[in-house]
């Protein structure tokens, strides 16, 4: 595992928010590749053995570019991807080198830089890829350029040919570099000093208990810009013993309900069809508006906010803080925000409280790039405007924003 072997080589992954990451061991002639994604794409590359590359030439700002797209298949029409702009500079000519060697080194981190899995791997095509990345265009990096390579990559996927298809790269595994079953423990004091926890931070792939996890992960996003100390995980309701939200947070200012909604990570649910996961999305919606109600319910008629996390008891007198609602699953699709949009935004005409509808790797957008509190409730109130004057919620998109 390169987190024991060269964990100094790893600095650069934590500030990185996900994507293509390749690395070179000082002593070895040969690249590495690590890919930093969520745990559904991991999966999919567990289980299918692999993953695939597309080479997309495109016009971009008016001029030939190049994108990748990095397709792991837990649906054979719309699989999981990660895209990736290519430009004239050191980061693409290392993609180069790297795919257009038949044999490979993968390392699979997640958002939060663990190393869930790594792989010996071959491209048998990597003739084939060298000589038509040297036959692409590569333009100098742009902001300008990034973001409409980055806009027309999808585009570009959503409307492949068979053609298509036939020519992308399989980057096969073969032997497993250490476990592929890894069950990993963090035991830094700072990152288990929130309030609720029972053990040590922990994960694993696969998971059939998905809410447990889903809200140690929720806690750890956090954890980026808000005080452990300002952190509540699944706290009890003191009159009746029941919990009344997966994540409470309880700034100076402000009162976060986190109500989250996480499906198991297992070969069974990351096949499902994609209308099977866009209706469970629904579901997992309904029953979260359902339970937020109730938090913000009790949060209002509870003075002062009495509750319970583990063996502690708490007692604080919220005053004027906003309250603010969060609603995390697993995924949200991009073509049924008409779908998700009114039950959250009908909650705030009946409560008044602002509430929110983020899937679990926007959410770790949010606190990769947002620096603080205040940044963050300014990304929402961005969000929050959009969302009353269009009646629909938009994406935000972090890292390619233009100059100034």
């Amino acid at each position: 595992m390169l987190t024991i072997t060269h964990p100094e080589l790893l600095g650069g992954l934590v500030n990185f928010p996900g994507g293509l990451f390749p690395i070179r061991i000082p002593g070895e002639s040969a690249l590495r590749l690590i890919i930093k994604c969520p745990k559904e794409w991991i999966l999919a590359a567990k289980l299918n053995r692999g993953f695939r590359i597309y080479v997309a030439p495109l016009m971009a700002n008016g001029r030939k570019s190049c994108g990748m797209v990095s397709a792991f298949f837990d649906d054979a029409d719309e699989p999981l991807t990660l895209w990736t702009a290519l430009f004239d500079d050191e980061f693409t000519a290392e993609i180069q080198e790297f795919f257009a060697s038949d044999k490979l080194s993968v390392h699979m981190f997640d958002e939060h830089n663990r190393e869930l899995l790594g792989y010996s791997a071959t491209n048998d095509e990597a003739a084939r890829f060298k000589a038509s990345m040297s036959a692409m265009a590569f333009a100098p990096f742009s902001v300008e350029l990034a973001r409409d390579i980055h806009d027309q990559l999808p585009e570009w996927f959503g409307l492949r040919t068979a053609k298509d298809d036939d020519e992308a790269y399989a980057i096969c595994f073969g032997e497993p570099l250490f476990p592929d079953d890894m069950y990993i423990q963090d035991v830094r004091p700072d990152v288990n000093a929130y309030h609720g926890a029972k053990t040590p931070m922990h994960t694993m792939l696969e998971r059939e208990d998905a809410g447990h996890f889903n809200e140690l992960d929720i806690v750890y996003a956090m954890q980026r810009i808000f005080q452990s100390d300002d952190i509540y995980l699944n706290p009890i309701r003191h009159d009746d013993g029941k919990e009344f939200l997966d994540v409470l947070l309880i700034t100076p200012n402000t009162v976060f309900l986190v109500q989250a909604k996480d499906s198991p990570n297992t070969e069974k649910v990351l096949l499902r069809s994609i209308g099977r996961k866009k209706s469970t999305v629904v579901g997992h919606l309904k029953k979260a508006v359902d339970q937020m109600r109730g938090s913000i319910g009790y949060a209002r008629s509870c003075v002062p906010l009495k509750f319970r996390t583990g063996k502690s008891y708490h007692e604080i007198d919220l005053g004027d803080r906003d309250l603010v609602g969060l609603i995390v699953v697993k995924e949200l699709f991009n073509s049924e925000y008409s779908v998700y949009s009114p039950a959250v935004l009908g909650l705030f005409n009946e409560t008044a409280v602002p509430c929110f509808v983020l899937d679990y790797p926007e959410l770790h957008s949010y606190t990769h790039h947002l620096a603080d509190e205040a940044a963050f409730i300014s990304a929402l109130n961005q969000v929050f405007t959009v969302a009353i004057e269009r009646g629909e919620f938009p994406r935000l998109r972090f890292g390619l924003n233009p100059p100034g």
